[in-house]
């Protein structure tokens, strides 16, 4: 195997770089673009079997990187069995050195590659809460996570929680394991100018003084807490809930209308994603009450967008949240920081020592070290 500084030639399953607009997308591109800018004198391959038209541009201006789509018959009318049983063979063919299948999942014949595999495994909620997957989803995933993780030459986890369940629910070695964490989008370092806060808070219809809870509206995310916790409070601000919205959401606007506290509530669906730092840096305070995380990228983009930052004290979020964050584990605790939000600080010196934690540049050579 050659080393960091001597050429190498590095796949990825690039599917949901491409393709999708949260947290496996996410991480995706940035392990993508962050092996692009750290390291141009190796070669980087993506595998991909669509791109989204917002994502044509994604890796523009590097001499570096080829893009590799099916362009037989077979390959664009069988887009997943291309993902699965082609792109082995291609790799192999070119010579590729190391193939990483960044969403927790490798091709089926992955060991017939000649070179190192490596599998990044998010979470295992699905095994940790069947009841909020369906049974057959629950066998696919299984079935998949066990196989990548056995086929891989390195599995790496999102987190120290994720390697935990990893080995205690699929039974893979912890010397198998290695613990690599992500950084959120570099768009929420960026300090956002007084017009443009204005001009998110006027496209959303917001007002000057909310709270924000981001996140796909579910029963595992426990919003319907939230609200109760922010309505007990009795707080003169508004709550901003921003994800799209699943069943789970007629339990929220039931106790809205019953309460009567339709015009403090806010929901939306669809934002785009460049509004994100903005929606955050309005905000009060960020509240996240998942009731478990494989990483928790919510929390990382609060505390990179200096706002407040209240966190359910579960999973992998105190990983992420460190001793930076306020943290609460019943609805009375939250509706006290809701209630109190005003008298509280941010402590600028441990955000700052937390996140340090999160360097892109530091995560990239953690993942190169796993490369070589």
């Amino acid at each position: 195997m050659a080393t960091a500084n001597s050429q190498l030639k590095i796949a990825f399953d690039a599917k949901r770089a491409f393709n999708n607009h949260t947290g496996l997308g996410n991480y995706s591109r940035f392990v993508i673009k962050g092996m692009l800018d750290a390291y141009p004198q190796h070669v980087f391959y993506l595998f991909t079997p669509s791109i989204k038209s917002e994502y044509t541009k994604l890796v523009e201006g590097y001499t570096n990187v080829h893009v590799i789509s099916p362009q037989n018959i077979f390959g664009k009318t069988f887009k997943a069995l291309w993902r699965t049983f082609s792109v082995t063979g291609k790799i192999n063919k070119l010579g590729v050195d190391v193939y990483h299948g960044l969403s927790n999942e490798l091709p089926s014949n992955i060991k017939s590659f000649k070179g190192k595999s490596i599998v990044t495994i998010h979470d295992l909620i699905f095994l940790r809460y069947p009841q909020y997957y369906k049974i057959i989803d629950r066998l696919i995933y299984k079935r998949k996570f066990i196989k990548a993780c056995l086929d891989a030459h390195v599995v790496v986890a999102a987190s120290k929680q994720t390697a935990s369940d990893i080995q205690s629910f699929l039974e893979i070695d912890s010397q198998k394991i290695e613990v690599v964490y992500q950084n959120c989008d570099e768009q929420f370092d960026k300090k956002i100018s007084s017009q443009e806060l204005d001009a998110v808070r006027k496209k959303y219809d917001l007002t000057s003084s909310y709270f924000i809870c981001i996140g796909t509206i579910e029963p595992r995310k426990k919003q319907l807490m939230v609200l109760q916790a922010f309505y007990q409070s009795n707080v003169n601000k508004h709550l901003v809930f921003v994800g799209k919205q699943t069943n789970y959401a007629e339990e929220l606007h039931l106790f809205i209308n019953q309460n009567q506290i339709a015009d403090k509530v806010h929901f939306i669906e669809g934002a785009d994603f460049v509004d994100f730092p903005a929606l955050y840096q309005n905000a009060s305070m960020a509240i996240y009450a998942s009731e478990f995380e494989g990483f928790g990228i919510p929390v990382l983009e609060a505390m990179r967008s200096d706002v407040k930052v209240a966190v359910a004290n579960t999973s992998s979020l105190t990983e992420v949240g460190g001793d930076a964050v306020q943290y609460f584990e019943t609805s009375e605790q939250l509706t006290a920081l809701f209630k109190y939000e005003d008298s509280s600080t941010i402590n600028h010196g441990k955000v700052q020592i937390q996140l340090a934690k999160f360097s892109p540049q530091a995560l990239i050579g953690q993942l190169m070290r796993v490369y070589c």
